[in-house]
């Protein structure tokens, strides 16, 4: 999968990197760069564009719809790996017979989602709290409060807006 997303994807780029393998999908989420208007995904694969689209808006609003129709297009297995001590544990895997490497991919992708959701780490990925910006980012704060991709880009300029806001109302209430 590395190969393929390698073209597109720049894992550790930016504020908010996220734990492996989390990381990858949120390098797929940033190649829709919105601040800066550019989208290195535009001449990817559709499948991959898809994930992209459907994983962003389930992060933001928590719709599924999108997602799971993708996801039934990029089944899933559940194979059981036995450790070195016996103990053995489920493990999700594309289903055999993908032979194409992007679908192959996609289900990967879906396969760390899942993971990600049962770790709990799906939970700390966040679009930043600027409408210009939405670059997506680990909030590896303890109480889960982040709201920026970084502060001195992001949250200075929204915070400052929003002071400016209501200096301009509390003004306009006193004349």
């Amino acid at each position: 999968m590395a190969g393929l997303l390698e073209a597109w994807v720049r894992e550790g780029g930016g504020p908010g990197i996220a734990p492996q393998p989390l990381e990858v999908v949120r390098g797929l989420l940033n190649t829709d760069d919105r601040f800066h208007g550019v989208d290195r995904l535009a001449d990817g694969p559709a499948e991959l564009v898809a994930f992209r689209d459907a994983s962003r808006t389930y992060l933001t609003t928590g719709d599924t719809g999108a997602l799971e129709v993708l996801a039934a297009r990029h089944p899933l297995t559940v194979t059981f790996v036995v450790e070195a001590d016996g103990a053995s544990h489920p493990r999700l895997t594309s289903a055999p017979g993908t032979a194409d490497g992007v679908a192959t991919a996609v289900a990967e992708l879906l396969v760390i989602v899942c993971e990600a959701h049962v770790a709990g780490t799906w939970q700390r990925l966040k679009a930043c709290g600027n409408p210009a910006c939405q670059w997506v980012f680990y909030d590896a704060s303890r109480n889960r409060s982040g709201r920026w991709c970084a502060m001195g880009e992001c949250g200075d300029v929204i915070k400052a807006r929003a002071y400016r806001q209501r200096r301009r109302g509390s003004r306009s209430a006193t004349v």
